[in-house]
């Protein structure tokens, strides 16, 4: 049963949604790797580039994009709690995020 509003088939992404698509996987990807091994991350953001679809300060941007929106999140997710010092306390769950988008942020690869 087709839902009401929906347009089926969904059309496919344009090359350019295709890129931006691509794009934000790759700066998933560089940020979550690079909490754990930033050696390997940089490496990634090299050969990433070295492919000549992106330059490696758009997949370091991406990758600061995603750390601060998980930032992001975890402040959001504070803002729920019932009490000053329980927001506070989850508001420190921020802070590796945050951490991160800068060391990304700051990144030389050069």
């Amino acid at each position: 049963m087709e839902e009401p509003g929906a347009s089926w088939p969904v059309p496919l992404p344009t090359a350019e949604q295709g890129a931006v698509i691509d794009l934000a996987g790759a700066g998933d990807e560089v940020a979550e790797l690079w909490r754990d091994d930033p050696a390997k991350a940089a490496v990634l953001v090299r050969e990433l580039a070295a492919c000549k679809k992106f330059t490696a300060a758009e997949v370091l941007d991406a990758a600061v994009d995603v750390a601060i929106g998980a930032g992001l999140l975890a402040l959001n997710e504070a803002g729920t709690a019932g009490d000053p010092s329980m927001m506070a306390e989850q508001c420190l769950g921020a802070v590796p995020y945050l951490v991160l988008a800068v060391a990304l942020a700051s990144a030389d690869l050069d």
